[in-house]
């Protein structure tokens, strides 16, 4: 297997939000595969039993699913023989973990119990589990990575289970464990959520949709503890703070305050009045897409003071008689200076960009209301109606009669 398989392999099973661990033949890194949470709960932990389970089950042709006490599933891969495992690089690779489901706070409590752990270390804890991801179908999953590998190794695996009954336990004796004084297990999952939230509106803030859609879809992973029991409200916050913390990413890529309001009221007025969880399940997707459409669309990053200006009075006074003239006079400026810094900074002169500021609006007018298409080109500046038809057919192949028909049949 050649190293762009084994790459390609990682980032298949990272696509699904899911660790993916290269083991170093000296299991050095061993320690990564439970998230370090042994590493952290023991001051003297070596990861010994998992290091032994895994030489002595570990099969080729195999998929190793294990699962211990503390409810952490592990898929477990070994690198063929003629492999990068003979150039002394990696032993296997490990999926994981997963849960097949968020554990309540019982069961967190009753993992505490067989574990002997003190009662601080509950939110700890819980912090720890928000951070696992939990695929909707477990065994979907796993007939995934099977299939992935059977493709990438080049040969049929089938799935084992280890231990076929109960789950394992990794540690020795509990009386030889000694337990650190102060075990930061949520310390580094909060700050790879915040991390992987500020990853996300950085890429909205840049109007990078695909990039956006890949932090996002790793931000979910991370289950923040629930504020109340309602299902509903809760979801309903996470979509209102969601949709604050887009609006201001959008305003880092600057854009109008007019534009941000306009699209973060239309979410708001959604998320309010949505009354159940299927109402509200497309929203989120939805919100990134909408944002990063909003920054590449308006964003005025690039463009000077004087040009921003320019584009602004035209957004919001589109209707109005506007002309290189009135906007020279308007930035104290001449037309030639304007003319030249324009085009230079927006790849357009200023004229081809009222006329697309307008014919945008017209296509609303068309495509939302039934007015007479004169009413529709008064509405967006132009005064003669032959001349609007001429930039309406240039600019989409049809004339705005041909147009409302089309919108009209869909």
């Amino acid at each position: 297997m050649e190293l762009d398989h084994l790459t390609l392999f990682s980032q298949i099973i990272q696509a699904h939000n899911i660790n993916c661990l290269l083991v170093d033949r000296d299991f050095s890194n061993l320690y990564k595969a439970d998230m370090e949470l042994r590493s952290k709960l023991y001051s003297n932990y070596d990861y010994t039993k998992l290091r032994d389970a895994i030489l002595k089950h570990c099969r080729r042709g195999e998929l190793l699913k294990l699962k211990d006490d503390f409810g952490l599933i592990l898929y477990i891969f070994p690198l063929p023989a003629d492999s990068l495992a003979q150039m002394g690089q990696a032993l296997c690779v490990i999926a994981g973990p997963v849960l097949e489901a968020a554990p309540g706070p019982g069961e967190i409590q009753k993992i505490m119990f067989r574990k002997k752990l003190p009662d601080s270390l509950f939110k700890e804890l819980q912090v720890f589990y928000s951070s696992i991801a939990v695929p909707p179908e477990l065994k979907s999953l796993e007939s995934t990575l099977v299939t992935i590998a059977d493709h990438l190794f080049g040969e049929a695996h089938v799935l084992r289970s280890y231990p076929e009954a109960g789950d394992l336990t990794l540690e020795s004796p509990s009386q030889s464990q000694a337990l650190n004084d102060t075990p930061s297990i949520a310390i580094n999952t909060i700050e790879e959520r915040y991390e992987v939230e500020d990853q996300m509106l950085e890429a909205v803030a840049c109007g990078d949709h695909m990039k956006a859609s890949r932090y996002h879809s790793l931000f979910k992973t991370y289950r923040i503890t629930p504020r109340t029991e309602n299902a509903l409200i809760n979801r309903k916050n996470m979509l209102i703070i969601l949709n604050t913390l887009c609006r201001k990413a959008v305003q880092k890529g600057h854009v109008h305050p007019y534009y941000i309001d306009e699209l973060s009221t239309q979410f708001a007025i959604r998320i309010n009045q949505s009354r159940s969880m299927g109402d509200l399940d497309a929203i989120d997707n939805e919100m990134i897409h909408k944002y990063c459409l909003l920054v590449r669309n308006h964003s005025m990053k690039n463009y000077s003071r004087l040009i921003q200006r320019c584009i602004t009075y035209t957004d919001f006074h589109y209707a109005e008689p506007l002309t290189l003239s009135f906007f020279a006079d308007m930035c104290h400026v001449t037309k030639s200076y304007l003319s030249n810094l324009f085009r230079k900074e927006t790849g357009s002169t200023l004229t081809d960009y009222i006329h697309a500021v307008r014919l945008r609006h017209a296509l609303v007018l068309l495509n939302s209301t039934t007015i007479p298409i004169q009413v529709v080109a008064a509405s967006c500046g132009y005064s003669d109606l032959n001349y609007f038809i001429k930039l309406f057919k240039r600019e989409n192949g049809i004339s705005p009669k041909q147009y409302r028909v089309q919108m009209n049949r869909n």
